[in-house]
C-alpha cells in the first residue's frame, strides 16, 4: 500500500501532508510513492532518520538554506535511465544531469559548514561525472558543448565566426553539428558507469527534503516519536487530531486530547452523538498511518505495535456509482475486514477501526450483527476499535465511553464503561444546542412513560 492509495482517507491525513514544509514537487511525489512499512526494523530505521534531522530542523538558517537549494530539484529519473541503457540524450537532459550533482554537492557543502555531515548525500563517487560534464571546472549551472571537448570543434567555431560567405557558413554549421552529436554520445557514454550513483544521489535529495520536513513539522507541530510496540499493544497519552484541534481552536473552543489504549481484545466505545467518539476513532486511523510512514505522531507519549493491514470504516459510505446504499456499502467494506482476518495466519498483524456499524438498520439486527463482528474479530486477535450506540456485552470487549455531559459541558475524555445500557445523552446534548424547549421537553415527558 502505498501513500496515495490512503491519502484521501477521511481521518485527517492529507491535512497532515499537505502541512509537511516540503521545498519540492518531486520529493512530494517521491513520498506519495512511497510504500507503507509493516516492518519493526524498518519502522525504527525511518524514525531513526527522523532523529538525526531533528537537531538541523531546529535551525530555522539552515532550513531556510536548505530549502532554497533543494526548490529545484527535479525528477529525472527517465534521462537517466536512457543514459543507462546507452541512449544518446540532449544539451537540456545533460544539463539536467549536471544540476543535479552540483545542487547535491551544494547541499553537502551547506550540511557540513552547519556539523550536520550525518545527513548529507553522498557525492564523492561522482566526481568523474562533473568532470565530464565540466570540462573547464567552471561549476557552474549550464551546459552546452564546450569548445575545450574538442579543438577540431573549436578551430571550426572560430572559422564558422570569420566566415561571411553564407553557403560555407552553413556547410561549416552542418558539420559543427556532426562533431557536437559525436561528442554528446561519448559523454553519454562516460556517463554510463555513474548512472546508478547519479539515481542514488536523487533519492537522497529526496529523502533528505523528506525527512527534514517531519523532523521541521515535528517541532511545530509538538509531534512525538512512538515507541514501538512489541506486544501488540498500541496506546497514547494525550493523543489529538491536528485538523479537528485546528478547527476547534479556529473557532474559540479548546481540544480535548485523548488517553486511549487497544490492541490487546477488542475496545468498543460508546456514547452519544457528538460525543466525539468518530474523532477518537479517526485519530487512531491517522497515528497508525502516520506510523506506517515514519512521521511524528499527534500525541504527548505514544507506544504503537506495527500492522500489515490498517482498515478504516467511517461514515456514509453509500456507493450510487455501484448502486449500493450505505448499509450494502458499509457492510461490504466491514466484511472485507472479516474475510482478511479469515485469511490472516496472524489476525493480530490486522488493525481496523469501525465508525457506528450497522448504525442504519433496526437496533435488534444492528446489535446482532455488532456482537457478532466484535466476537469473530476479538477471537481471531484483529486490534479492533470500534464504536457504537448498540448495547455489546463485556463479555466480548473492553467497554470505553465517552465521559458526557458534566456541568454543561461536553467532557470528550473516556473512560471504563461498566455492564449495562449505553449512555442516554441525546437530549442533554440537544438542549446544550439551544433546541426548541419544546421538542426536547416533550420528548422528556414521553420518556417519564417508559
Amino acid at each position: 500500500m502505498k501513500l496515495r492509495d490512503i491519502i484521501d482517507s477521511p481521518c485527517g491525513l492529507r491535512y497532515v501532508i499537505d502541512s509537511l514544509p516540503l521545498a519540492s514537487g518531486y520529493a512530494l511525489r517521491y513520498l506519495m510513492d512511497t510504500e507503507a512499512l509493516t516492518a519493526p526494523e524498518d519502522i525504527a530505521a525511518a524514525y531513526s532518520r527522523m532523529r538525526k534531522h531533528l537537531s538541523a530542523a531546529g535551525d530555522g538558517n539552515l532550513v531556510s538554506m536548505l530549502h532554497s537549494i533543494l526548490c529545484s530539484l527535479k525528477d529525472i529519473s527517465h534521462t537517466l535511465s536512457r543514459i543507462g541503457a546507452g541512449n544518446t540524450v540532449d544539451d537540456i537532459e545533460l544539463f539536467e544531469v549536471k544540476a543535479l550533482i552540483l545542487l547535491g554537492r551544494r547541499v553537502s557543502a551547506v550540511l557540513e559548514k552547519a556539523s550536520q555531515t550525518s545527513i548529507a548525500p553522498h557525492t564523492g563517487d561522482l566526481e568523474d561525472a562533473l568532470k565530464v560534464l565540466d570540462p573547464d571546472g567552471t561549476e557552474i549551472a549550464s551546459f552546452y558543448i564546450y569548445d575545450s571537448y574538442s579543438p577540431e570543434l573549436a578551430a571550426l567555431r572560430a572559422d564558422i565566426r570569420r566566415e561571411a560567405d553564407a553557403d560555407r557558413r552553413t556547410a561549416m554549421m552542418d558539420r559543427e553539428q556532426a562533431l557536437e552529436a559525436g561528442i554528446r554520445e561519448r559523454l553519454c557514454q562516460a556517463l554510463h558507469p555513474s548512472v546508478p550513483a547519479l539515481q542514488r544521489l536523487q533519492e537522497e535529495l529526496a529523502r533528505l527534503d523528506i525527512d527534514l520536513a517531519k523532523a521541521v513539522q515535528m517541532l511545530r507541530m509538538r509531534l512525538c516519536i512512538p515507541e514501538i510496540s512489541t506486544s501488540g499493544v498500541t496506546s497514547y497519552k494525550g493523543m489529538y487530531n491536528p485538523y479537528v484541534k485546528e478547527v476547534v481552536e479556529r473557532a474559540g473552543g479548546e481540544f480535548t486530547p485523548i488517553d486511549l489504549s487497544f490492541g490487546d481484545g477488542p475496545v468498543v466505545i460508546i456514547g452519544a452523538n457528538m460525543g466525539g467518539k468518530t474523532v477518537v476513532l479517526k485519530t487512531a486511523a491517522l497515528c497508525q498511518w502516520l506510523f506506517c510512514f515514519g512521521m511524528g505522531i499527534p500525541a504527548e507519549e505514544a507506544l504503537i505495535a506495527p500492522r500489515e493491514r490498517v482498515f478504516f470504516i467511517s461514515g456514509d459510505a453509500q456507493d450510487m456509482g455501484a448502486g449500493l446504499s450505505s448499509f450494502a456499502a458499509e457492510m461490504k467494506a466491514i466484511d472485507g475486514v472479516v474475510r482478511a482476518s479469515a485469511e490472516a495466519q496472524d489476525g493480530s498483524r490486522i488493525a481496523a477501526m469501525i465508525d457506528e456499524p450497522a448504525r442504519s438498520t433496526n437496533p435488534i439486527e444492528g446489535t446482532a450483527l455488532v456482537e457478532a463482528l466484535v466476537d469473530i474479530l476479538g477471537q481471531r486477535e484483529v486490534a479492533l476499535l470500534l464504536t457504537t450506540h448498540y448495547n455489546i456485552p463485556s463479555s466480548h470487549c473492553t467497554r470505553l465511553r465517552v465521559r458526557g455531559m458534566e456541568d454543561g459541558k461536553m467532557n470528550y475524555r473516556l473512560c471504563p464503561a461498566p455492564e449495562g445500557d449505553v449512555p442516554h445523552e441525546a437530549l442533554n446534548v440537544a438542549e446544550s444546542l439551544n433546541i426548541s424547549p419544546e421538542w426536547t421537553g416533550k420528548a422528556k415527558k414521553l420518556l417519564e412513560y417508559e
